[in-house]
């Protein structure tokens, strides 16, 4: 492709390229034997997916500082450095250290921290 040597400016700036509701479908995708899934904000907000799950999610992140990951059951819960929560509800099928894996993933991006390759 040949620059043409014009310059691109944008008022609005650059939208973000993953939101709430796209990393529970990236998720579910990724993961046949996902339940429920929801996306809290820092402060427990919900801000995508299930909101029954919320309640169990809220607490299991207060109890998770950000950055990690939990389980509590059939819950999984991973918290992005911003404090940005993903919890979801695994099926007795899920292999379970591949989707904490991918929560972990899905929750540095939606929060826009940088994600870091496996056995950085």
């Amino acid at each position: 492709m040949r620059d043409s040597g014009t310059r691109v400016f944008s008022l609005a700036g650059m939208t973000a390229s993953l939101t709430p509701a796209l990393a529970l479908a990236y998720l579910r995708e990724l993961s046949l034997d996902v339940r429920a899934a929801v996306v809290l904000d820092a402060h427990g907000a919900v801000l995508a997916g299930d909101g029954a799950l919320a309640a169990r999610a809220q607490a299991l992140a207060a109890a998770t500082a950000p950055g990690d990951a939990a389980v509590d059951g059939d819950l999984l819960l991973a918290r992005a450095p911003g404090g940005l929560a993903i919890a979801l509800i695994a099926g007795d099928f899920a292999l379970l250290p591949l989707l904490e894996h991918d929560l972990r993933t899905a929750a540095a991006a939606l929060s826009g921290a940088p994600v870091e390759p496996p056995g950085a």
